[in-house]
């Protein structure tokens, strides 16, 4: 075998001279890297590992073809030392070409069939690929050579992970059992060594649904083994699915006698309970709990065990749970008394502790509505606290808050003047906690008394949607502001402030403040409802644009950002994360928010963006995911006004939103196809396709205008009401102008004058009454800080259009202008129907330059943010003079630069008009 290259050169030389480059590299400074490169090359020429990291480097500066020519050179070599290999490994995960790193191991297998590192290194190319069974084929040729059980495990794995993904249940059958009986095997020869391989067994076993063997497993020896101390916990699930009740109910009764406070052993042991009373079988050893009684008598047997001066919640809540799975069927109060006076107890133990009304929460809606509101003081007055209290230590107005809470969450809706009156009150309640010092929050904590501020603020929220007034938000923005001043880690804070800012319109002054929650990368999808999605309606384009090609791209490099998480589960053995990552993978790929983010962006830069090519979009998701957390802002709504069906509802809203969305995008990118230079007879499958996205799109929005003409109430923890409400139901005729448009750069393209001249002459008498429809709408009313978010809305829709009919036209320059007429700018004699086209086009395109002098008329009027008595509102926030609240300077500079913006935008769209004249 020859010696390769590199061999010659003694390692450490070797070793001190590649240093640099790697200094350079993890520095970030690809220029020195590459100069370091270049120069250990020329006293070694054929070092592999420094082209390697010459590749890297060059790929790094964005010279991807040079980078790749060396790396070909380099794979065509086939080289097996690690440094050499590690750094291609780097350059082709960074260029998405994960298939060639398997080729690249593959080779130097061949060259090194021995090294088991080189080996453990392909099997990692292939789950970095997804390629289950030539992971499988890699994981049995490491172990035949090196018989570790990892590698043994990993091939079990594979298996398992084809079957998971096969669609064959036949198929999937066979290679369950083959999995299964792999690990039977190394049972049998008492190979077992670790946790994980016993877990990897059972879920082999849950996929066939073998209950009784997992069962059978887990009370073996051989599992006490390799997981002591866990038998009891583990057997809970398959107990439950093969129904043995009674052998359930022991196995609980005796762990929560050991862990009073494990809500995960209470619920198992309910469902025992229940299930043993509708057998109503004998129980001869009275050993089981089959009765309400025996259960009551359980759980009052663990609240007596519990040490003095040790309070745990679990008893206390299995209490009320055992109260709410009674009433479903019966009257629990002769057992267990009232539920309010349980639920009341409860608060009256637990109240120090800031999760004590969560706790309640699912609790309170079994008291029925009347007995609730009757009795709702008794939640306040429990610790001898009212409205008016003013506690004067940390712990006691943590009680009042949940005293506070828990009365909020039962007693009947105030009406606007009782709400303001309430939120004054807690107003002042904070204000004098600021001023004894007993706002004690940090910089990474908050403080009990920041609650009464929230809690202050939701009900100035219920009095300004009660009475459609800005004016009680207003103090709201004030009083969160003060409250993140003072406690910078309050994300309840600064949730409500962006809220409280988008329902006045100040999409900027809420981004200002959705910076400081620094969203990480995937709240940018559990999130985007809260601000993202809100930013383009309030015209707020250019940061829309940069917030959704934030999203767009972390959707897009997920898959390749997380695919070192796969190789970290292997090598550690956490089988059970490969199945949660894959799930986790997938939940993100068919994410609607990401779906409508992509969408969004493509129609939004035709308006605000730098010119960028639009394609034809990627397909919809089979089945969108909904990944918003809807449950990231508190609500202190009683439970009668829960919406069961508000998440399912706005998400089915969000996505025929999206289908539209789709359907724009989808019919632009095939006009940008039919302006190319082919010919008519080339271009009628696109001119076809285009005709069937624009009848979708109308047949969409009839639909839609017929599903969704009711408006949603406004609620503080929900989102906004789609923006599908507002323009399906508008007077301004989109259908009808999108279509228009559409159709006229279909028929242009192949050259039919008769239709061209109706649709220039349709979409020319559309787009005064548009403009006049516009009109109706931006209607602000007395209150114009409260109807500004809808104005924003309705203009937003407007401004989108004149962006997309703007671009089209340029498509239409395109068609009637061929390019070699352009360049040479020479009169080409041209017939009366092209001459007619071109009158037409340019009539059309002075009647959009109209369109934009009249909305820049509207950005004249536009109306400002008047505050009225601020002034006196801010002397109730002052105990400190150097403390200036910035509500007032966010909504006015917000809106300064949000015009500004429109008024740019639009101006660059009159600019490009004038050109194509």
């Amino acid at each position: 075998m020859a010696v390769r290259p590199q061999h010659v050169h003694d390692g450490g030389i070797v070793e001190r001279r590649l240093r640099p480059i790697y200094d350079w590299l993890d520095n970030g400074n690809n220029k020195k890297a590459l100069q370091e490169a270049e120069k250990v090359l020329k006293k070694s020429p054929s070092l592999q590992a420094a082209r390697a990291l010459k590749a890297l480097a060059l790929f790094r500066l964005g010279k991807g073809s040079e980078a790749h020519s060396v790396l070909d050179a380099l794979a065509e070599e086939k080289p097996s030392d690690d440094t050499t290999l590690q750094a291609m490994t780097i350059s082709y995960r960074e260029s998405q070409q994960l298939h060639k790193v398997c080729a690249l191991y593959e080779a130097a297998v061949k060259a090194e069939p021995t090294s088991e590192e080189l080996h453990s290194h392909l099997f990692m190319s292939y789950v970095r690929v997804g390629d289950y069974r030539s992971q499988q084929r890699a994981a049995m040729g490491l172990y035949k050579f090196a018989p570790k059980n990892p590698y043994y495990f990993w091939a079990v794995m594979s298996i398992v992970l084809q079957a998971k993904t096969s669609e064959d249940t036949t198929k999937r059958g066979i290679l369950l059992a083959l999995a299964q009986r792999m690990v039977d095997n190394f049972i049998s020869d008492n190979k077992m060594e670790a946790e994980q391989e016993a877990r990897l067994y059972i879920m082999i076993l849950e996929l066939q649904e073998k209950w009784e063997d997992i069962l059978k497993f887990i009370e073996s020896p051989l599992y006490s083994q390799l997981v002591p101390g866990s038998t009891a916990q583990a057997c809970i699930p398959y107990l439950t699915k093969l129904g043995l009740w009674k052998r359930l109910n022991l196995v609980c009764k005796e762990l929560l006698y050991e862990n009073i406070d494990r809500w995960d052993y209470y619920l198992p042991y309910f469902d025992s309970v229940f299930q043993l009373m509708k057998q109503n079988e004998e129980d001869p050893e009275c050993t089981v709990d089959n009765t309400a009684e025996k259960c009551h008598e359980f759980i009052c047997q663990l609240v007596e065990s519990m040490s003095s001066g040790r309070t745990l919640r679990g008893p206390y809540l299995a209490r009320l749970e055992l109260w709410k799975r009674l009433s479903v069927d019966g009257d629990p109060t002769s057992l267990l008394g009232s539920g309010l006076s349980l639920c009341v107890q409860y608060l009256r133990v637990f109240a120090n502790k800031a999760c004590a009304v969560p706790d309640l929460r699912p609790y309170l809606p079994m008291i029925p509505q009347k007995e609730r509101e009757e009795n709702c003081r008794d939640f306040l007055t429990c610790l001898g606290f009212d409205e008016n209290s003013e506690p004067e230590t940390t712990d006691d107005i943590q009680r009042h808050v949940s005293c506070l809470t828990a009365w909020r969450l039962t007693a009947a809706p105030l009406s606007a003047d009782e709400a303001l009156s309430l939120a004054t009150k807690l107003r002042d309640h904070y204000m004098r906690c600021l001023k004894l010092g007993l706002v004690t929050a940090t910089i990474t904590e908050f403080c009990a008394p920041d609650a009464y501020g929230i809690l202050a603020a939701h009900h100035y929220f219920y009095a300004a949607v009660m009475q459609q007034s800005s004016a009680p938000i207003v103090e709201a923005l004030c009083l969160l502001e003060l409250v993140l001043h003072h406690s910078p880690a309050n994300f309840h804070a600064k949730l409500l402030l962006v809220k409280f800012y988008h329902l006045l319109g100040g999409a900027l002054a809420a981004d200002s403040v959705y910076g400081r929650l620094e969203v990480k990368h995937i709240q940018l999808l559990s999130l985007g409802w809260l601000h993202g999605a809100r930013l383009a309606p309030a015209c707020a384009a250019t940061r829309a644009l940069q917030l959704l090609a934030d999203t767009r791209g972390f959707h897009t490099h997920h898959s390749k950002d997380s695919v070192e998480h796969l190789t970290y589960a292997y090598k550690y053995g956490t089988f059970e994360k490969l199945v949660e990552l894959g799930n986790w993978g997938n939940r993100l790929e068919a994410c609607g928010w990401a779906a409508s983010a992509a969408r969004d962006r493509a129609l939004l830069s035709l308006l605000a963006g730098p010119p960028a090519p639009l394609h034809q979009p990627t397909r919809l998701p089979a089945q969108p995911t909904d990944n918003r957390d809807l449950n990231v802002i508190v609500n202190f709504e009683p439970p009668q006004f829960e919406d069961i069906h508000l998440k399912s509802r706005t998400f089915d809203q969000e996505m025929s939103y999206l289908k539209l969305k789709d359907a724009l995008v989808s019919a632009i990118a095939l006009c940008i196809e039919l302006a190319d230079n082919r010919s008519v007879e080339e271009k009628k499958d696109h001119y076809e396709q285009l005709n069937v996205c624009v009848d979708a799109f109308s047949q969409a929005m009839d639909k839609c205008k017929q599903m969704y003409g009711e408006k949603e109430r406004i609620c503080i923890s929900a989102p906004f009401p789609s923006r599908i409400i507002a323009f399906v139901n508008s007077p301004v005729p989109y259908r009808e102008l999108y279509c228009t448009t559409l159709r006229l750069v279909g028929e242009l393209a192949l050259g039919r004058a008769a239709p061209v001249h109706s649709a220039c002459a349709a979409a020319q008498g559309l787009l005064p009454n548009a403009q006049a429809q516009l009109a109706t709408e931006l209607h602000f009313g007395p209150d114009a800080a409260w109807n500004m978010r809808d104005c924003l809305e309705h203009l937003s829709n407007y401004l989108e259009f004149i962006g997309i009919i703007t671009f089209l036209l340029g498509v239409c320059n395109e068609l009637t202008a061929p390019a070699s007429t352009k360049k040479s700018k020479k009169k080409i004699n041209q017939s009366p129907d092209e001459l007619k086209t071109s009158e037409l086009l340019n009539n059309l395109n002075r009647t959009v330059q109209s369109s934009i002098l009249y909305l820049e008329g509207v950005l004249d009027d536009w109306p400002k943010y008047e505050f009225g008595d601020l002034d006196q509102k801010l002397s109730n926030l002052t105990i400190d003079t150097k403390y200036q609240s910035p509500v007032e300077s966010k909504l006015k500079a917000g809106r300064e630069d949000m015009i500004n913006d429109v008024r740019y935008i639009l101006k660059r769209k009159s600019k490009y008009l004038k050109t194509l004249q």
